[in-house]
């Protein structure tokens, strides 16, 4: 393959690496590469300055604090034709004026390929490796008083080692298609007493696509995961689960202005040693453009997954719309506004389980001040009323930063 071909790399490259609706985004900075060998460098850098006056989700006693967040994203990529492959590192730093114990750097190492053999034919691969953190405040933690947290230490850091794969056959302008997706998850924390929260997770997804008109799709989705703990619940760790899905619904594309995807099902979710969860399961996703300036995101889902020790499983429900308005070229705002309720399950020693009704509320501005330098501030209020008094919070986020890029 040759360079010249890599370095004059199309728009396919750049929508596997951004996503589509951020390479096209309007108001977003717009990366430059540089040749690297058989590959092209797209090295990205975001900034920010962040003022939270509820750092722990305390219902009384806050801590408020300063932080500034680094994000340096290096990312390689080649392209051969409808082939690509990518290898990117990520780091997403902060550090906090109040204590450095709620410090973290966040890695990310992920090698992928997009693969289209013949027309009818597309394979997807990767391998990634991350190292994370639950904040404080969050996770084991969540709920605790000040005290048990500042006396729980650093960050809770934890490792997931992920290989993935999809398939996806059937011409793209065929009637019907068949997709089949998996990936297996090892998720390991970094303290010793944290065994019972290991875990080995296989997702799978299974599904059928089906033109019904010519930008409209019915679909038939499959989905299954497996969920193994380091510890079983009979030695005091976590039971293991087992959630099967099945969805049926549409997928449609610029008709009467929106593009979206609605899938309705059911499912089944089974606990060792526990009562098994049948929910009604949906998912949501429509971007609306009512006019040019204007593009309204509607979101919004249900099913049960994985809850923290004590329980086993809690239900979500939530719902969110987004506003956005292009005001000039290079100028927009966003507004949004979000519900959830999480009921959770599987604590044979709570009386009332617990239940959190959260409203979440934001404003955004970006301005693209040049190509490669985007400016943002955002305010982000998150409101949470649960059952049990300690696990209400509510907390005020504003953020300054900026984009930039070569």
């Amino acid at each position: 393959m040759e360079s010249k071909n890599i370095v004059g790399m199309s728009v396919l490259g750049l929508t596997f690496l951004f996503g589509a609706q951020g390479a096209l985004a309007q108001v977003a900075i717009q990366p430059q590469s540089v040749p690297f060998g058989s590959f092209v460098l797209v090295p990205t850098l975001s900034l920010k300055t962040v003022s939270d006056d509820n750092i722990y989700n305390l219902p009384s006693n806050e801590v408020s604090s300063f932080s500034q967040i680094l994000n340096p994203n290096l990312a390689f990529i080649a392209q051969d034709r409808l082939n690509v492959y990518k290898a990117v590192y990520n780091l997403n730093a902060a550090s906090f004026a109040n204590d450095s114990n709620d410090s973290y750097a966040d890695q990310t190492f992920d090698l992928s390929a997009h693969i289209e053999s013949s027309v009818r034919l597309r394979l997807d691969g990767g391998l990634a490796y991350k190292m994370l953190h639950d904040d404080r405040g969050t996770g084991v933690t969540s709920g605790l008083g000040l005290a048990a947290i500042l006396a729980s230490g650093e960050v809770d850091k934890y490792d997931v080692t992920t290989v993935r794969g999809g398939i996806e056959y059937g011409a793209k302008s065929a009637r019907g298609l068949m997709v089949l997706n998996a990936d297996m998850n090892q998720k390991r924390y970094s303290r010793a007493n944290s065994v019972n929260r290991d875990n080995d997770t296989l997702n799978t997804l299974l599904g059928l696509r089906a033109r019904i008109m010519p930008k409209t799709t019915a679909l038939i989705d499959y989905e299954y995961s497996d969920t193994n703990y380091k510890t079983d619940v009979v030695k005091g760790g976590t039971a293991d689960t087992q959630d099967t899905r099945i969805l049926a619904g549409l997928t449609w594309e610029n008709s009467a202005q929106t593009t979206g995807k609605l899938r309705l099902g059911q499912g089944k979710r089974q606990v060792d040693g526990g009562a098994d969860i049948n929910k009604f399961t949906w998912d949501l996703a429509v971007v609306w453009k009512p006019v040019a300036l204007d593009t309204i995101n509607i979101n919004g889902g249900a099913r049960a997954s994985d809850a923290t020790t004590p329980y086993t499983s809690v239900e979500n429900t939530n719902y969110s719309l987004s506003w956005t308005h292009d005001w000039l070229d290079r100028f927009n705002t966003t507004v949004s506004l979000g519900s959830s309720k999480d009921d959770y399950k599987g604590n044979p020693l709570a009386v009332d389980n617990r239940n959190d009704d959260t409203k979440t509320y934001g404003v955004a501005a970006n301005y693209q001040m040049r190509r490669w330098l985007t400016f943002n501030a955002a305010i982000n209020v998150n409101d949470r009323s649960s059952n049990q008094a300690n696990f209400d919070s509510k907390r005020n986020v504003m953020s300054v930063g900026a984009q930039i890029s070569l």
